[in-house]
């Protein structure tokens, strides 16, 4: 399959990181409360090690549990999220193509036939108009196909 959209989504990136700096915040709050009497190199050297460890811990979150990975070609599709199963659908599969704006204001193409789908193109950093375009391209000629 390709191409492929697996573009860094800062927001959920950073919801990551913010998670484990906070726990680990609270750790040394709660369990070195002397933390606060130490010389200020001490309290740096902490605060520098949450850090480096956030960055790390947040990173492997992301991608187990935020990150997309998108590929399409003429037959289908195929979206992952984390560590979720991977959902595949070929575009004949569906009839009708729009674009619309999901509840978070997320820009979305929805794939529509007896039951629906939708695609995250503001998550993956698509041009939507110009991706809903090449959807209904794709699904029109999948269609076409099996008619013939």
């Amino acid at each position: 399959m390709s191409p492929t959209y697996s573009p860094v989504q800062i927001n959920s990136l950073l919801k990551s990181f913010v998670i484990f700096f906070i726990i680990q915040a609270g750790i040394v709050i709660v369990f070195f409360p002397s933390i606060w009497s130490l010389d200020i190199s001490y309290r740096l050297l902490m605060l520098s090690i949450n850090i480096g460890l956030s960055a790390v811990l947040g990173w492997q979150l992301y991608k187990k549990r935020y990150r997309l990975i998108f590929s399409y070609n003429d037959n289908g599709f195929k979206l992952k999220q984390g560590s979720q199963e991977e959902i595949s659908h070929e575009w004949g599969e569906f009839s009708k193509v729009s674009l619309s704006r999901n509840e978070q204001g997320d820009f979305i193409i929805r794939l529509e036939n007896s039951n629906s789908f939708d695609i995250l193109v503001s998550k993956l950093k698509l041009n939507p108009y110009d991706f809903r375009t090449e959807a209904t391209r794709l699904v029109q000629a999948s269609q076409k196909r099996k008619s013939h």
